[in-house]
């Protein structure tokens, strides 16, 4: 469901989400706002993407947003995905929030007024509230990384993990075409 934002004291302006024509968003997805959903973006069931506090909402090319993943922000707040990342099953990014090309925030993570480099892997389960990672950085599984001392403390992705976000970005890009594809099938477009 894509849908404005209502008026408030600290935004005026009514917005509707918009949408790359090769962007796939799921029915049971809901997008309020100045969300701007770019190429061959992937947003599964269940999402949602809230711009009614913060906003703008910038997803770029290539991102997937996976099952039940929410996506908020603090009043005056943004939040910006660069291109080709993963947000995993139930995952909550709220803003401020700006996260990196290529990098991948796994399963039931929360990200959290924050700023992620490119190619950064934020493992299953984890905790990042309140810092800057630096470019490549891995944050372990079930991990609490909420001061700077330990995000500036925190190692390279593991070679082992190093393509993982490059084939989720395959799926989830061949599900965004798929998917597509039989909507417009079945719209008889």
């Amino acid at each position: 469901m894509l849908k404005a934002n209502p008026r408030t004291t600290w935004n005026s302006r009514e917005q509707m989400p918009t949408v790359s024509a090769t962007a796939f968003v799921d029915e049971s997805a809901t997008l309020i706002g100045d969300v701007r959903v770019g190429e061959d973006v992937y947003i599964a069931p269940a999402v949602s993407i809230r711009a009614d506090e913060a906003s703008p909402i910038i997803i770029g090319k290539g991102c997937n947003i996976q099952d039940g993943v929410i996506f908020h922000g603090l009043k005056g707040s943004s939040i910006t995905l660069g291109s080709r990342i993963s947000i995993a099953h139930g995952a909550v990014v709220h803003g401020p929030m700006s996260i990196g090309d290529e990098s991948f925030v796994g399963f039931n993570s929360v990200v959290h007024a924050s700023a992620l480099g490119e190619r950064c892997f934020v493992g299953h389960g984890a905790v990042v509230i309140g810092v800057r990672l630096a470019e490549g950085r891995f944050v372990p599984h079930g991990a609490l990384v909420d001061t700077q001392e330990k995000a500036d403390a925190l190692g390279d992705v593991p070679g082992s993990l190093s393509g993982f976000n490059d084939e989720v970005v395959e799926v989830n890009e061949e599900f965004a075409e798929g998917y597509s594809a039989q909507k417009r099938c079945c719209l008889g477009v």
